[in-house]
């Protein structure tokens, strides 16, 4: 769609460096807030507002697709679940006839879907005496503490004033369905609705080691998507930046800087390697953005980025990958000063350990070097067998948890 307003957001975007003022419609409801409302509201399947690569859910519409010219009832027939709107405040705009944007147009919109059924659930600012304040909505939540808001992917600080403050506005949930036989109004503190999202990433962790266990003890090959041309696109803002912040002695030099799947591990370390593989897939050579991107990543806080955007799910997976590959080499390190190097039982261990250490971390919270410890502590004949691993991981924790209790 070539309108106005995606011509402007596409020029701000290519910019090499921008302003906080400038940035609008574009910021992100965070993680934590994301998931603690889908934890209240969802499942939140349909993302309203999205710039593509910020999207919280798997279908989306972008500015281009026009989400007030959708059917946003059909689609949800189809997804089997609730929509979620992080809405844009600008201005109301048209393009041939149709609204982009403005807040009265969206909330109209939003009640003539709720009339033709489903969930539609907005995070809005707590202007009740607004002209747009949806008055029919079926719930409003009302949010106790201001909401901080996060960056769009594509935004490169201009200098060093361009710091977001982290308290924007007091804001509310407010839901769309007829079917709705709850409260009209209700509260929550910031602090509770993000400790519920938080509970939520937790669980998407837990339940992808739980997979990723599982898989191995099967033999299942792993599946990690690739990223969509959106997310490929996304690091290109980072060729921009004047000064990016990468782990010595790796640099940002494209003749430098690693790109092969191999290289990367080695010379770069176990997480730079997971971050490019969460994002862009299992591949033998990955391009400068991308590994630029996973330097990036890795060199800040791979649990909680705070110099590029990274979805809690893509997190989940490279945390994953740290886990797994941590406790191979840890495992395959042990083994090389225990076992002949060609003997066929070292292959056969590596692979139960693998599978048992991931089993230890996923259902005790069990560290490598306790799992190795216990492990070490085994009759040698016992450990050929996985069920017998299982049974002193699972004695050793137990009385592990006595002793704390005791303590």
């Amino acid at each position: 769609m070539h309108n106005k307003y995606c011509q402007a957001l596409a020029e701000l975007r290519s910019q090499p460096t921008h302003e906080l003022k400038y940035v609008g419609d574009q910021w992100c409801t965070p993680d934590n807030i994301f998931w603690g409302i889908n934890a209240m509201f969802g499942p939140l399947v349909l993302d309203l507002f999205t710039d593509g690569e910020n999207s919280k859910c798997p279908d989306f519409y972008t500015a281009e697709d026009n989400a007030l010219a959708q059917d946003w009832s059909a689609r949800l027939e189809e997804l089997h679940g609730a929509a979620y709107g992080n809405p844009p405040y600008s201005r109301a705009s048209q393009h041939d006839g149709e609204y982009i944007t403005g807040m009265r147009y969206i909330m109209q919109h939003a009640s003539a879907m709720r009339d033709k059924g489903g969930r539609y659930v907005f995070l809005i600012k707590a202007a009740t005496s607004e002209v747009w304040w949806p008055e029919d909505a079926d719930h409003i939540s009302f949010i106790r503490g201001r909401i901080g808001f996060d960056l769009p992917k594509w935004f490169i600080p201009k200098d060093e004033k361009q710091v977001p403050s982290g308290a924007f506005f007091a804001g509310a949930i407010a839901v769309f369905d007829k079917n709705w036989r709850g409260p009209a109004i209700s509260y929550i503190d910031r602090k509770d609705l993000e400790a519920r999202g938080d509970a939520f990433i937790a669980q998407i962790r837990r339940e992808a080691l739980r997979l990723l266990a599982q898989m191995q003890q099967q033999n299942i090959p792993e599946v990690i998507p690739v990223a969509s041309d959106e997310a490929a696109e996304s690091v290109s803002a980072l060729d921009e930046a004047d000064e990016v912040a990468l782990p010595s002695p790796v640099t940002s030099s494209e003749e430098i800087l690693p790109l092969s799947y191999a290289d990367i591990l080695a010379k770069s370390g176990i997480k730079a390697w997971a971050c490019v593989r969460a994002v862009f897939g299992d591949k033998e050579e990955y391009t400068f953005k991308e590994s630029k991107f996973a330097h990036v990543w890795a060199s800040d806080n791979v649990s909680e980025p705070t110099v590029v955007m990274v979805s809690a799910g893509d997190i989940a997976v490279a945390e994953v990958l740290i886990a797994e590959k941590s406790l191979q080499l840890a495992v395959s390190e042990w083994l090389d000063l225990n076992y002949p190097e060609n003997d066929q039982g070292k292959v056969d261990m590596q692979e139960r350990l693998n599978i048992a250490g991931m089993e230890a971390m996923k259902e005790y919270g069990m560290a490598i070097p306790t799992f190795l410890d216990v492990i070490k502590e085994m009759d040698p004949a016992a450990r050929c067998n996985i069920r017998t691993i299982r049974v002193t991981l699972k004695d050793f924790s137990s009385k592990a948890s006595l002793k704390e209790d005791a303590a």
